[in-house]
């Protein structure tokens, strides 16, 4: 629009420059948004769910030992057995442990457990640490936010060892 104009609507013409700011209140017309509808519940839950997702993986804060610039970690070879050897190349920097190497297992019952280089073994699930075995949180490494690094990676690895044949 130009600094003068004429604007046309049902009822009648007016005639305004753009600096009065109650000509640019009728030139917008009627407001057309009606009531606001509430969300459903699923699609309120779901964004809740996102989010908490997205600050939980951006607050983990790293991983242990590896190098944050890890962009390829050295990938793990199928099982084969119930244990298998892992190490922070293999998780870079998701990397969970202060120790840069060990042994996982799935032991009866699906325990997990991890055997660090000096033999202690802890337990990475609730049922290893039912049947004896010390919790992994001497040998976790810290988090940047304070808190720990996610045993996530580890321990879904060392589940999948539970689906092996024996």
């Amino acid at each position: 629009m130009t600094n003068t104009d004429t604007v046309h609507t049902d009822t009648h013409t007016d005639t305004h420059t753009d600096t009065d700011p109650t000509a640019a209140d009728r030139r917008r017309g009627p407001e057309v948004r009606g009531p606001r509808r509430p969300r459903p519940a699923a699609t309120t839950l779901a964004l809740t769910a996102g989010a908490a997702l997205l600050a939980l993986t951006a607050c983990s804060g790293g991983g242990g030992l590896a190098d944050p610039d890890t962009t390829e970690p050295e990938p793990l070879p199928s099982p084969t057995s119930t244990r298998q050897a892992m190490s922070e190349r293999n998780f870079g920097y998701v990397w969970p442990l202060t120790v840069d190497r060990g042994t996982a297992e799935c032991r009866k019952g699906e325990q997990a457990v991890f055997t660090v280089p000096d033999g202690t073994t802890y337990a990475l699930n609730e049922r290893a640490e039912n049947a004896g075995y010390p919790a992994i949180e001497p040998v976790r490494a810290d988090a940047e936010n304070g808190g720990k690094v996610s045993l996530g990676s580890l321990r879904s690895r060392t589940m999948r060892l539970c689906g092996t044949s024996r």
